[in-house]
């Protein structure tokens, strides 16, 4: 929008100018403003394509690298996800689903696999509705950071509700985990 205000006011500067000139001289100015024009409005397409490119890219290189710092799961699916944390790899699974007021309670079921408990552990859990293909439509996403009620404890299962408000368990379509991380560990003697 700005370049077609500045193109404008050359165009119209350029015209005023040339205002003792002959008119072909005008015409002739006129063309070549034109083709200026012209040549600007398919460079900035150029540049908006660039951009759009650029941006899918910077979005999978993000992913790959976090990808194992991630937890994608969805209701009936059997098994647990494998997440990367500070201290090592943790378990986790979707245990259950239930309605709850204006949303859900999942049961969120976390396998410490170190020989440390775990303290004060915090996650990023996302959460929202899958496509017809079940991919996750992100831009509907929600999402909240939360710390944990109860420490992990080592070698064991440990199960964590959380509240997903604003999606009943009919249009629950996936829960991601992300950004586990902890204050502190008890290691026994």
């Amino acid at each position: 929008m700005t370049c077609r205000i500045v193109l404008s006011t050359m165009l119209v500067l350029a015209l005023a100018s040339n205002g003792c000139n002959s008119r072909s001289s005008s015409e002739s100015k006129y063309k070549e403003l034109r083709q200026a024009i012209d040549l600007q409005k398919k460079e900035i397409q150029e540049l908006r394509s660039d951009l759009d490119t650029l941006k899918r890219q910077r979005s999978m290189d993000e992913f790959m690298r976090d990808w194992d710092r991630v937890a994608f799961l969805t209701p009936g699916s059997q098994g647990y996800s494998l997440i990367k944390s500070d201290l090592g790899t943790i378990t986790v699974e979707l245990a259950d689903v239930r309605p709850y007021a204006n949303g859900s309670r999942v049961t969120l079921r976390f396998g410490n696999v170190t020989n440390a408990t775990l303290n004060e552990v915090k996650a990023t859990i996302e959460w929202g509705a899958v496509d017809e293909k079940g991919l996750p439509k992100n831009e509907d996403q929600k999402s909240k950071e939360m710390t944990f009620p109860k420490s992990l404890r080592p070698g064991g299962w440990t199960n964590v509700e959380v509240v997903l408000e604003g999606t009943q368990p009919t249009g629950l379509g996936f829960v991601r985990v992300r950004d586990v991380s902890n204050k502190g560990i008890t290691l026994y003697k």
